[in-house]
């Protein structure tokens, strides 16, 4: 399949997403996403070099994630040689496992004021070169369940950007490369 997609990057734009989701294994565990990060650094190895850009999704605000664990997660893939990010919230749509767990009050779901500062925090761990496609994620109105705040997708930006300018600061002000 790779040599396919970089057969087809040869002759147009290509973009491959992969679903980081975030670098710790137990939060995958918790999703169900049926792989640990260990795949994504293996895909990501797969897949460097061969001429189409690669966009990583990260999920900020994972129960049982640390404000510390999700900027781990910004220190590594910040390393992981991605050309593009999309950053969601985490969200609950109508008949999921994570609806009833909202309503019964088992997982708290990442409030707006906590979610801008991790958004800011991440991207200035992220490489000035990154392109940022998305920085918050919503469900359609009929289908969703919480957090309300992130149905304003354009006052999530605007508060992202008050708090970058608040913090006189930019993506990749804080960004280290290591071997």
């Amino acid at each position: 399949v790779l040599e396919l997609l970089q057969e087809f990057a040869g002759k147009t734009y290509l973009s491959v997403e992969y679903g980081m989701q975030t670098m710790h294994d137990k939060s995958l565990d918790w999703m169900n996403r049926g792989h640990h990060h260990d795949a994504f650094l293996d895909a990501m190895e797969r897949s460097r070099g061969r001429g189409f850009e690669i966009c990583a999704h990260v999920i900020l605000g994972l129960p049982g994630e640390t404000h510390e664990d999700m900027m781990a997660t910004a220190r590594e893939l910040a390393n992981s040689g991605v050309d593009a990010i999309k950053l969601h919230n985490l969200y609950a749509v109508k008949r999921t496992l994570l609806a009833e767990q909202v309503e019964q009050g088992e997982v708290t779901l990442i409030g707006h004021d906590a979610y801008v500062q991790a958004v800011v925090d991440f991207l200035e761990l992220t490489p000035p070169h990154v392109v940022v496609e998305r920085v918050s994620g919503d469900a359609p109105p009929d289908y969703f369940v919480g957090p309300d705040w992130c149905l304003d997708k354009p006052g999530v930006r605007a508060a992202i950007e008050r708090e970058f300018n608040r913090r006189d600061s930019y993506q990749g002000i804080k960004f280290s490369a290591h071997a």
